[in-house]
């Protein structure tokens, strides 16, 4: 009895091995694509800096000071949309600990601080990365849209400019097809039926 006990709980391990190991490959595969928003992010240009700051403070519902703080000390614009969106969901999963968004973005500021990752800061705060990933997609898509419209304008001029194609020509009249001839019956079109 105690042996089909203990091969059962062994079976039931060696069962759970592959499932540790594609849960691993989320998180990584999660972790990844976070890094690559957070580059994409950095590398949209804002408007001018005030626009991006209000911005971010718009999409994540605080103050524009909270904002330039978190600028000033060095972060990056998608590190600073990361750490919102964050402390967003931290703010929503674990309200008794964490009443406001300041208190969960301090929180995730202090483990950001001491060397972790996001996946490591979400599995230990005890939410996933995949809503974070979805609300950091969605502020870079408001960020590539804040620009102006005079701005774009001025870019797809300069594009038009840049093309060096030459302007299309008229296509030349094509000339008229000659009549063809009308073909002469024959004699014997019919079958006959031998």
């Amino acid at each position: 009895m105690k042996k089909k006990m203990l091969l059962l709980l062994l079976a039931g391990l060696l069962g759970l091995a592959p499932a540790a190991k594609i849960w691993a490959a989320t998180e990584e595969t999660d972790e990844k694509e976070l890094q690559e928003e957070q580059t994409e992010i950095d590398e949209t240009k804002p408007a001018t800096e005030t626009e991006r700051v209000d911005a971010v403070a718009k999409q994540f519902n605080v103050p524009p000071a909270t904002v330039q703080d978190l600028r000033s000390k060095g972060q990056g614009w998608g590190e600073i949309t990361i750490g919102l969106s964050m402390a967003n969901r931290l703010a929503k999963t674990d309200p008794a600990t964490y009443p406001t968004s300041a208190d969960a973005l301090q929180k995730v500021e202090t483990m950001r601080d001491g060397g972790e990752g996001w996946g490591r800061i979400s599995k230990d705060l005890g939410f996933k990365l995949g809503p974070v990933i979805s609300e950091t997609k969605a502020a870079r898509k408001e960020f590539q849209s804040e620009r102006p419209e005079r701005t774009k304008k001025m870019e797809k001029m300069e594009k038009v400019e840049r093309s060096g194609r030459p302007e299309r020509t008229e296509r030349p009249n094509r000339p008229e097809r000659p009549n063809r001839p009308e073909r002469p019956e024959h004699a014997n079109s019919g079958r006959s039926g031998k």
